[in-house]
Parts: structure tokens; sequence; C-alpha cells
């Protein structure tokens, strides 16, 4: 059997990387195997990329996390074509914050703009951001005032860092700012829809997840308000309502904001750079994979090119996640032969399901 193997990271667990070289092994012995890892924007941006351009090289500095602490980080560099890949993960990543560390009000992108001018400063005319997983929830204020933006108050004074200083922003100075990356353009691969504000905002919806509280949370969709008054009335663009600027802390809104970045949407861009069509349509079997299957799935995430591929080429779908949601399993596309298939379900629970998620998927195989 022909098996194609398209996973996603499984967050928390498993990089896409890992998840495709443990069902490659399990499943390469008895049947003709194709794997390649894929990201929509979150973790494991640089993976595929790498996977994309193997003569690519790893830049290696260091930079600001989101709590400003100086931090190893990383990102690839294709020399041929003065590109610079970017994973906001790695600068100023969720996964690798203590939970006591977490501050919604005060982490700040800031490292991810010194990473950019640093790309910008190698040379770099195109730069791709993938965005996700990060601690910050800045609306990416941090990353332009890295690259020279100044933040002022109404009596003209500089704010620092975070978020919460951003409700009393009166101005944002862009000259230095627009200097510096002048005749660079800007992608910001974002991996879901969600706009700035409002209920599917980027306050109310992933704030939490970056440690904020219900009252923080009702703080940061304030400062996010005026933030993105602040950038209309300086560059003329409105992250409020735009879809995706609520991706990785909302660091897409300053990406378009204030970089006049291109937003484009993981599973599109997976699209554009796959031959996801021809892919399908010599394989048997496809597996996908994700840490939770849930409505986001269906809204610009990697697994949802690779089931809309299979769906066009009638082929059936293995889907392997930690867990789902039985809401999202009922908005999939109707003309698909899909089997769901959740570690939980063979765990003790979640955290066993996740610590050891390699060897349930091995067990899984052995079914295959």
């Amino acid at each position: 059997m022909n098996i194609l193997i398209l996973p996603n990271s499984m967050k928390g667990s498993l990089s896409a990387r890992q998840t495709a070289r443990v069902l490659s092994r399990a499943l390469g012995k008895r049947h003709k195997v194709k794997s390649f890892p894929l990201s929509d924007g979150g973790d494991g941006f640089i993976d595929f990329f790498k996977a994309l351009h193997p003569a690519a090289r790893t830049v290696r500095l260091h930079a600001k996390n989101a709590f400003l602490k100086e931090a190893p980080t990383s990102y690839l560099w294709l020399p041929e074509e003065k590109t610079a890949v970017l994973e906001t993960a790695r600068i100023c990543g969720l996964g690798t914050a203590k939970k006591e560390e977490l501050d919604a009000l005060g982490a700040s992108s800031f490292g991810v703009g010194e990473v950019l001018r640093h790309a910008v400063n190698r040379g770099a005319k195109k730069i791709y951001v993938g965005l996700g997983g990060v601690a910050c929830n800045d609306g990416g204020a941090g990353i332009a005032r890295a690259l020279g933006a100044r933040f002022l108050d109404a009596r003209g004074r500089e704010l620092p860092n975070g978020a919460k200083p951003l409700l009393h922003l009166a101005r944002i100075e862009m000259e230095a700012l627009r200097q510096h990356i002048r005749g660079v353009k800007i992608y910001a691969v974002a991996d879901v829809t969600n706009p700035l504000l409002g209920p599917k905002g980027s306050a109310r919806v992933f704030g939490p997840q970056k440690g904020a509280t219900p009252a923080q949370v009702r703080t940061l969709e304030k400062a996010l308000s005026v933030y993105a008054r602040a950038v209309k009335k300086a560059t003329g663009k409105n992250p409020a309502r735009t879809p995706s600027t609520a991706a990785a802390g909302a660091l897409c809104a300053g990406l378009y904001g204030l970089l006049d970045a291109q937003i484009i949407l993981g599973a599109d861009f997976l699209k554009s750079r796959l031959p996801l069509g021809k892919w399908t349509e010599q394989a048997d079997l496809v597996i996908t994979a994700e840490g939770k299957l849930d409505g986001q799935t269906l809204y610009g995430k990697a697994p949802l090119a690779v089931i809309t591929a299979a769906a066009r080429a009638r082929k059936p779908v293995l889907f392997i996640c930690g867990t789902y949601e039985e809401n999202a399993l009922k908005k999939l596309p109707k003309n698909l032969h899909l089997t769901v298939v959740a570690l939980a379900d063979f765990a003790n629970n979640t955290q066993d399901s996740m610590a050891h998620a390699a060897k349930y998927i091995r067990l899984l195989c052995c079914h295959i």
C-alpha cells in the first residue's frame, strides 16, 4: 500500500518532523511510505522550510524572549533567494515558558523584531514569519519598536514594552522603521483567521493561553483597541477586524499594520508550496496529524489542506490527534472517507497520551 504521511505538529508532545519519523519507521517495513512534515506557520515552520530547501543555512543568534531575557534562537537563511524564515515560537515561544513566568500584560515581541533586524542587516529581501505558539500578546508593537518605531503617550513620553502600556498610546513614530525595512517584503504566515478585536479576537480567545485572567483579558482588549486606532492613524491600515490579525498574540496585527506584511493563511501557503494534489492521487491512504482536532483546524490549519486534497482525489484519510471536539467532526467535508483516532483513547489520560505519543502512534500503526 502507498501511504502518504503529512503531519502537523502535535503541540506539547511531538514536532511534525518527529511525528513523520515515527510513522515512517513504523509503517515503512510493510508499506511504501512518503512523508513530509507540515507547518501552517506555528511550531515547525523552520523544519518545513528545511525540508523544502535542504541547502538552507541555520543562522544562530541571541535575542530577547517574551519576558525580555536574552536567549539563544535561530532563523533560516536561503542565500540564493536572499530570503529569511523566522518562527515566532522559537523566539518568544509559549512552549518553553514556565507557568510562573507568564505575563500576558507585560510580555513582548521585541525579540522577533531583533531577529528581523538581523535578517535585514544580512541582506534579506524577503522574510517569511511563521506565526504561532507565542507567550506575548502585544500586537507586534515590540517587533516594530526593535526596528525603530517609537510608541509615545499624549505627553510625548516613550512607552515601555508590553501590552498594558498600549492603553496610554497616543502616537506612533514610523520614520526609522520605514527606513530600516525599505525594499524588504515581509510575509506573515498565520494559522488562524481570528481578527485582532472582538469576541473571536486575540485577547478573548488566546489571552488565557498566555496566562491572562478574565480581568487581564478585558485590559488586553482595551489596550489592543487603542493600539489599532493608533496604527490606523499612523499608516491608514486598520488591523481591528482584518482576518488573521489575532495570530500569535496579535503579532500579525503589527506585521500587517506597521510593517506592511502580506498575510498568508497557513493552509493556502502549504498548497502553494507542495504538490498536494499529485501526492494524494498517488496514495492509497493519506495520514495527517495534529495535537487537537477542533474548530480552528478548519480555518487555515495544515491538516485542512491535506483533507481538502484527499477529498478531491477521493482517497481515505486517517487523522491522528491527541484529542478532538465532536462539533468539529460534523463540519469536515462530507465527501471524505475519514477515520479519526485520538491517542487519548488509548492512554490512561491526556497527560499520558502527550508524554508517550510516539508509543501510542506505534501501537496504532500495528493495525494499518
